[in-house]
C-alpha cells in the first residue's frame, strides 16, 4: 500500500494539554501590572510564537516592557508551572505505540522554542524516540507561515506532501496546509470554535486518528 511517509505533531495543545497552563501563566504575568487577560486577546495569541504573542499583549495593554522583556518574565513563570509536569492528551500514548510498531517516521513542529519542546518530550519519555524537532526559534517566520513544517519535513528527509500533520490551532493548521501537508485538525477546549475548513479533516481526539490511521495515511494529494 502506498501511504504517506511521516506524521508531524504540533506539541502544545495537541500532544500535551498545556493551554490551561499557558493561559494561567499569561494571567499571572498581566496581574503583576494590574491587568486581566480577556478572551479575545487570548484567542488571538493561541498557537502563536512567543514573540508574536508578546506583541499582541503590548498592543492590547499598556506595559512598560519590550517584547524580549515580556518573553523573559512570562517564561520565568511558565518554567515553574511546567516543572510540575504536563498531562498528555488522550490517545497520545496509544498513537505513539502504533507509530512505533509500524516503524514510521514522526517529528514535532512547534511554535515554541526548542528548549521547551525538549523538556516536554522528556517529560513524556519521548525525547530519545523523536527523530526530529522543528521549533519556532529555528525558523524566520512563525505559524501560519509554513516554515516550521517545511523544516520538520526537511529534517526527516521526506517531501511535505508525504506528511500527515496533526494540529490543534488555526495558525498551526494553516501553516501545515501552506507547507503542502495533509492536515488533521484536532481542536482542544480553547480552539474548538476556530474555522478549520482548510484542513483535510477535523476530528475530536488522537483516538480518532489512531482508529482511522490507515485511511488517513492512504496516499493522495494533500488538501
Amino acid at each position: 500500500m502506498n501511504n504517506l511517509n511521516a506524521i508531524i505533531f504540533d506539541l502544545d495543545g495537541l500532544m500535551v494539554d498545556t493551554e490551561p497552563i499557558s493561559r494561567s501563566v499569561w494571567d499571572r504575568f498581566l496581574k503583576l501590572y494590574g491587568y486581566t487577560l480577556d478572551e479575545d486577546t487570548y484567542q488571538r495569541m493561541l498557537g502563536r510564537r512567543n514573540d508574536v504573542s508578546a506583541g499582541i499583549l503590548l498592543e492590547a495593554f499598556d506595559l512598560p516592557l519590550t517584547v524580549a522583556e515580556v518573553i523573559e518574565r512570562k517564561e520565568a513563570i511558565y518554567h515553574r508551572l511546567r516543572a510540575k509536569g504536563v498531562p498528555a492528551m488522550a490517545g497520545l500514548v496509544e498513537l505513539q505505540a502504533e507509530i512505533e510498531s509500524r516503524g514510521m517516521l514522526w517529528a514535532v513542529a512547534t511554535a515554541s522554542p526548542r528548549r521547551h519542546a525538549a523538556i516536554i518530550l522528556e517529560q513524556l519519555q519521548l525525547l530519545h524516540k523523536c527523530p526530529a524537532i522543528a521549533a519556532g526559534d529555528e525558523v524566520a517566520r512563525p505559524k501560519p507561515a509554513p516554515d516550521v513544517y517545511l523544516l520538520a519535513a526537511e529534517k526527516l528527509g521526506v517531501s511535505p506532501r508525504r506528511c500527515l500533520a496533526l494540529e490543534d490551532s488555526m495558525p498551526g493548521s494553516q501553516a501545515a496546509v501552506a507547507a503542502g501537508m495533509r492536515v488533521i485538525a484536532i481542536p482542544n477546549e480553547q480552539t474548538r470554535n476556530g474555522d478549520f475548513s482548510h484542513a483535510y479533516r477535523r476530528v475530536d481526539s488522537l483516538y480518532d486518528v489512531l482508529n482511522n490511521l490507515d485511511q488517513l495515511l492512504a496516499f493522495g494529494e494533500a488538501s
